[in-house]
C-alpha cells in the first residue's frame, strides 16, 4: 500500500524538496529539473519505486514545451551531475536513480506518461487497447523506426523485451510490477505492426506500467546499448562521467518538422558531494542541479532568486510492505496481523 507525497513547499525544511536550479548564464532551455515518478496505477498495484525524471527532457523531446527562439538555438551540450555511479545500462535492471536518469534519456517506450498532465501518450505504439479486465493489451506500432545503431524496430523487439522482462531468471525490478498471478505471460505477433500481450491475471493500471519499459533490440549486436530514445550512451568513464549523444534516428520532430532533441549531447558528471556540486553550479561549470535538498534550495533562493525554481508537487510514493514469508522470524501475533484480510 502507499500514498502520494504531499506537495513540497518552496521553503519547507527537510529532505525531498522537489525543486530545481538554473545557472545564471546557461541557455534558457536548460532551466528546469523535475523530480518525479510514476504514480500508483490502481489499488493493488504499486510501482517498484519512485523514479527521478528530468523535466528538461520535456523541453528536448516535447515540441509543445519549446519556443521558436529555443528551437533556433539547436546544438550544444547540457552539463549536470549524477549523484551516484550508474549500476547498469540495461533498462530492465534499473533500480536506482542514476541508472533511471540514463534510462529515461535513452529508452524508447510504447506508451509515455506525460509528467506534466499525467496523461498517457503514444510512444513507439501509435495506439493500444486493454481488454479482458486488464489481462490483455494490444499494441499497434509505428513503422519505419530505427534503433540508434540503425537496426530496424519491429514487433519482434517488443516480444523479445516482454519475454526478457518477465523472465524470472533476470529478476527485473521493472518486471515485478507486471506480475499478476501464477502462469506465464503470452506474447503474440498477429501482424508485423502489432503485438498482443496476455497476462495470467488482471494487472491494475496496465497501460501506465509500460512507461517504464524501454524496448530492447532483438537483433542488434549492441544489445541494450542500441536504443530508441532521444540520446544514446556514447562514452562512460567509471567514477567520472557518462556522455550521452543525440540519437539521429530518434523519431520525434517539432511542429516545424525539425528533428528532436535539440541538444547535441548531455554530459553527466558523477558527483556524490552535494557541496561540490553547488560550488560548480555557482562557477557556471554545470547548467543545472537536479532534485535539490531543501537546505540547498533555500540557500540558492536567497542568494539568487532567479535561478531557483520550485518544481511543484512531488510524485514520490511512500510504501509499507508486510512480510508474507511463512518462515520469517516474527512473533506469531505479528504474522497474524500481516496475513489478516479483514
Amino acid at each position: 500500500m502507499g500514498k502520494f507525497a504531499a506537495r513540497l513547499r518552496r521553503f519547507s525544511r527537510g529532505r525531498g524538496k522537489s525543486a530545481a536550479a538554473r545557472a545564471p548564464h546557461s541557455p534558457r532551455y536548460c532551466g528546469y529539473v523535475l523530480s518525479t515518478g510514476s504514480p500508483i496505477a490502481g489499488g493493488d498495484t504499486v510501482m517498484r519505486r519512485a523514479c527521478v525524471v528530468l523535466a528538461l527532457t520535456l523541453f528536448l523531446c516535447r515540441p509543445s514545451f519549446v519556443s521558436a527562439e529555443s528551437a533556433s538555438q539547436s546544438g550544444g551540450e547540457l552539463h549536470f551531475c549524477l549523484h551516484g555511479e550508474p549500476k547498469t545500462f540495461n533498462p530492465l535492471l534499473v533500480e536506482e536513480d542514476s541508472s533511471e536518469t540514463i534510462r529515461y534519456l535513452t529508452g524508447g517506450v510504447l506508451i509515455r506518461l506525460n509528467r506534466q498532465t499525467q496523461a498517457l501518450e503514444p510512444g513507439l505504439a501509435v495506439s493500444w487497447k486493454v481488454s479482458e479486465e486488464g489481462r490483455k493489451i494490444s499494441f499497434r506500432l509505428r513503422s519505419g523506426l530505427y534503433f540508434s545503431d540503425g537496426t530496424p524496430f519491429t514487433s519482434d523487439d517488443v516480444a523479445y523485451t516482454m519475454k526478457a522482462l518477465m523472465d524470472p531468471k533476470l529478476h527485473s525490478p521493472t518486471g515485478d510490477s507486471f506480475r499478476s498471478g501464477e502462469g506465464q505471460v503470452d506474447v503474440q505477433i498477429p501482424a508485423s505492426d502489432s503485438v498482443v500481450v496476455t497476462f495470467p491475471a488482471p494487472v491494475a493500471g496496465l497501460e501506465r506500467l509500460f512507461d517504464q519499459v524501454a524496448i530492447l533490440s532483438a537483433h542488434s549486436p549492441k544489445k541494450e546499448m542500441a536504443v530508441l530514445g532521444p540520446f544514446y550512451v556514447a562514452d562512460y568513464a567509471p567514477g567520472s562521467y557518462v556522455l550521452l549523444r543525440r540519437n539521429t534516428n530518434y523519431w520525434k520532430k517539432d511542429k516545424e518538422g525539425k528533428p528532436l532533441p535539440y541538444l547535441d549531447s548531455i554530459r553527466l558528471d558523477i558527483q556524490r558531494n552535494r557541496d561540490i556540486e553547488l560550488l560548480r553550479f555557482r562557477r557556471g561549470e554545470i547548467h543545472l542541479i537536479n532534485a535539490l535538498d531543501a537546505e540547498y534550495f533555500d540557500r540558492l533562493q536567497k542568494e539568487t532568486p532567479a535561478v531557483a525554481h520550485d518544481a511543484g508537487t512531488g510524485l514520490d510514493s511512500e510504501f509499507v510492505w508486510f512480510n508474507q514469508v511463512p518462515t520469517a522470524r516474527l512473533a506469531e501475533n505479528k504474522k497474524t496481523w500481516f496475513r489478516t484480510t479483514e
